[in-house]
């Protein structure tokens, strides 16, 4: 019979050799996004060039940019998602050792599978983006304080306090996180094995704020800039979207919560329960429910674009209280089935989402720029609307052969004219009777509305507001 330290250690290997499974899926067949074009691009730049990039976007920290700016300028768009891939995955095995080392093995094993069939944690994965390097440094950090409260090595303790600080490096609100919950779990061993952390605490944050001075200019840049958005409004509609995406739900749509979804939720609320008795599993109690609570209050000071990703590095929280949850009622007979029944219905559901997701349910600017390139001719015009189809399909048009003699017309001003043979790509709107003079050609209606039409030879079209200048 096996004995029951190498039956977990099977348990914990596979759970997260599925999650690098689920984030390697697809992994070279999907186009850059947005954003993650923005980030090669600037990642891409001598590092003088990249680090002004990244100031004057003032949105995110220079972390995730430098790993780029190490990993990927040579590397294919596969090559520069493996920071990310791996981050997500090593993130499961620490949120099996957390949920371990807080409650119990039962908690670690559901925690970490249900992290690893999370939808939205596997699509952060697979980004070009700083989320899911940000939630491996936090998870990081407080594996880190736990080897030290084991241990009592102060090279752990300098391993937490170096890993906070990479989170805050890598993205704001993971930062504040992970500083609120080590200090949280040192407060609740600060008479034991914490005690000389305890001690330091207002030193290691003085330590924190110097490390990161270099960046306070930016911040105040950020604060004084205006809000793109006003502050969202806290509706039921605000919530579903939160409730859904976060749990078994994708956000990149609207949905309504789902029964999974709801099932998720009430095991994180069983376990918040569990935490007023337990007492190490405050620390992820408190990364919710107090981190988000910051989160919203702090985005509704200083708004940004509507999105639910901002609310991942308090989510991670929410994984140890489900785990301990679904531990604690897989213990008993009487609701073994229970714990068995939210588990299935919660990794039947998200698996459905993460096949839509690999079957491409988003942006793909790359299939826009091969339609065109393989229709355009000599001596044509290119016409891009807007300055986001010009970052989206012109970093995909500069990788295909040149076009002789081909005439590209960017951001087309209010009243200027348009003269045939020209091709007119628009995104992010929709186009409206200012362009009907050129027939739609086609349509990409999950690439950001984009659409591609062309003025025939010898036709004129004066571009107007509806080629959506920005």
């Amino acid at each position: 019979m096996t004995p029951p330290t190498a039956r977990r250690a099977i348990v914990a290997i596979s759970i997260v050799l599925l999650a690098l499974l689920l984030r390697f899926g697809h992994l070279q067949h999907r186009a850059l996004d947005n954003d993650e074009i923005a980030e090669v691009r600037w990642s891409s730049l001598p590092f003088p060039e990249m680090m002004a990039a990244v100031k004057a976007d003032v949105v995110h920290p220079p972390g995730d940019y430098i790993v780029q700016f190490v990993v990927g300028r040579r590397g294919s768009e596969w090559v520069r998602r493996l920071p990310s891939v791996i981050a997500g995955a090593t993130s499961v095995g620490l949120m099996i050792l957390l949920g371990t080392w807080w409650i119990s093995w039962r908690t670690g094993a559901f925690a970490g599978l249900l992290l690893a069939v999370s939808p939205i944690h596997v699509f952060y994965s697979q980004q070009v983006r700083p989320y899911s390097c940000a939630l491996f440094y936090t998870l990081s950090s407080l594996v880190a304080l736990e080897l030290y409260a084991k241990t009592r090595k102060r090279y752990w303790a300098a391993a937490w306090f170096v890993l906070v600080f990479l989170a805050g490096g890598t993205l704001y609100f993971a930062g504040m996180i992970a500083a609120l919950a080590g200090i949280i779990r040192i407060f609740l061993d600060r008479k034991d094995r914490l005690r000389p952390l305890w001690r330091r605490v207002p030193l290691i944050v003085v330590a924190w704020a110097a490390l990161y001075s270099p960046w306070f200019s930016v911040i105040w840049t950020a604060v004084k800039r205006p809000s793109p958005n006003p502050p969202a409004q806290l509706d039921w509609a605000w919530w579903t979207w939160h409730l859904q995406s976060l749990a078994a739900g994708s956000d990149r749509t609207w949905e309504p919560v789902s029964l999974a979804s709801w099932a998720f939720w009430f095991i994180v609320a069983a376990g918040a329960l569990i935490s007023i008795r337990v007492r190490l599993l405050r620390v992820p109690a408190f990364m919710l429910l107090a981190g988000t609570a910051m989160e919203i209050a702090l985005l509704h000071m200083h708004p940004h674009y509507p999105a639910v990703r901002y609310f991942m590095p308090s989510w991670i929280g929410a994984f140890v209280l489900a785990g301990a949850a679904l531990g604690l009622f897989s213990r008993y007979w009487a609701s073994a089935s229970l714990a068995v029944a939210i588990t299935l219905l919660f990794v039947g559901c998200a698996g459905i989402k993460i096949d839509e997701y690999y079957r491409g349910d988003r942006s793909d600017w790359r299939e826009v720029a091969i339609y065109v390139h393989e229709r355009i001719q000599p001596r044509d015009t290119l016409v891009v609307a807007n300055p986001w189809v010009s970052r989206n399909f012109g970093y995909y048009w500069q990788q295909l052969p040149k076009v002789r003699d081909l005439t590209i017309v960017r951001y087309s001003a209010n009243g200027e004219e348009l003269i045939g043979p020209s091709w007119i790509v628009t995104g992010g709107c929709l186009p409206r009777q200012a362009i009907q003079v050129a027939p739609l050609m086609k349509q990409f209606p999950r690439t950001e509305l984009a659409e591609v039409r062309f003025l025939r030879a010898g036709m004129r079209m004066r571009a107007t507001e509806e080629l959506c200048p920005e």
